[in-house]
């Protein structure tokens, strides 16, 4: 065994030994999906705003439109296909019918006239409940106009919206909480072994710096691609949370996250010559980004005068990205922009590290 591997053996025997970090690590952000997700997690919705675009004003069309009106779970909304698509997408509304323009024309052809329904294949009650009571009264329809087969048709045409629900936006959020906590406590032990004087013994061994700090952040990877896996895991198989997006980005990202709060980390336990004084630091930096980056309740619903620090804090672009990769969610800003950030943040934190970390 190399001497690399057999740091990666310390490592995950140090770890383990430690209960209460292998508890926050795997056990902590479960208990938090459970909790928030049993009180929130319900869908208790009964009604379904409906966009309707009438591009016709013939008698068939108006007497579509009279019946989806007449429908007691839809509320409806009318208005053009630019600004009720926007709608569907920002999740305003759940579904949006596109009656077109000349429908009794095409009808008295003997042609099939298509009215298009766009909606988010994403959204189970969209097959469940809307869908179904669309086709019926489109063979309603059918039946009254004539005793031809296919008179109107219902064509679906996929868009996906951002009609997430509290357990949807909280998964992501409590993804990126685990990974800071994960990696700004993963300095605590590199801070023991310095403390311990492991760090001094290991200097005049062969081994370089380079390998021991290597090994530290393989481990940790290592701990938040599973601990990640086993969110994401937990969240789509008790409430159905899915991950819309890329696979290789979302695992990019929790790669990139980890880093840079590893980094982070390691700038705290730079001068720092015990855990005990590492720990309450690393609770000053870790509780206020918790609870200031979104990760249990939207940015937009904090105070005006504290977005400066909002938009200073990494937790806030890895939580926006996740957002947008596992749900599609309205994005705080844009991917490049969230990567940018914390590669900054990275890079800057790595300097840091670089310039007054102490080995002994």
């Amino acid at each position: 065994m190399t001497a690399f591997n057999k740091l990666l053996v310390a490592n995950f025997k140090q770890f383990m030994r430690d209960k209460t970090a292998v508890f926050f690590t795997f056990a902590f952000p479960l208990i938090f999906i459970f909790l928030f997700g049993m009180v929130f997690g319900g869908d208790n919705m009964v009604n379904y705003n409906i966009g309707v675009v009438r591009q016709d004003d013939s008698t068939t069309a108006v007497h579509i439109s009279e019946a989806l009106h007449n429908v007691p779970i839809f509320t409806i909304t009318e208005g053009d296909l630019e600004t009720t698509l926007d709608s569907l997408k920002s999740g305003d509304l759940a579904a949006v019918v596109v009656i077109p323009a000349g429908l009794d024309a095409t009808i008295g052809s003997g042609a099939a006239a298509a009215i298009t329904l766009y909606h988010d294949p994403s959204q189970t009650t969209t097959g469940q409940v809307i869908i179904p009571v669309l086709r019926q009264l489109v063979d309603e329809f059918n039946r009254q106009i004539t005793q031809a087969p296919v008179v109107l048709t219902l064509t679906e045409e996929s868009i996906l919206a951002a009609n997430l629900s509290f357990i949807d936006f909280f998964v992501p959020g409590i993804l990126a909480m685990s990974i800071m906590q994960s990696g700004l406590f993963g300095v605590l032990p590199l801070v023991e072994w310095r403390e311990k004087k492991v760090l001094k013994r290991l200097g005049v061994t062969p081994l370089t710096r380079g390998v021991v700090v290597a090994s530290q952040l393989i481990f940790r990877l290592g701990i938040a691609v599973i601990q990640a896996a086993i969110i994401i895991g937990v969240a789509y198989a008790v409430f159905g949370v899915p991950v819309l997006g890329n696979w290789f980005l979302l695992i990019g990202l929790v790669m990139l996250g980890t880093l840079l709060f590893i980094a982070l980390g390691y700038v705290v336990g730079a001068r720092v010559k015990t855990v005990e004084g590492a720990t309450p630091i690393v609770n000053l930096i870790s509780f206020p980004m918790m609870f200031l980056s979104g990760v249990f309740w939207p940015v937009e619903m904090m105070p005006d005068f504290i977005r400066p620090v909002i938009t200073a804090l990494p937790l806030t672009y890895l939580g926006d990205a996740f957002r947008q990769v596992m749900v599609n969610s309205p994005p705080l800003y844009s991917m490049g922009i969230d990567i940018a950030v914390m590669v900054a943040w990275l890079a800057a934190c790595m300097f840091l590290t670089v310039r007054f970390f102490k080995w002994e």
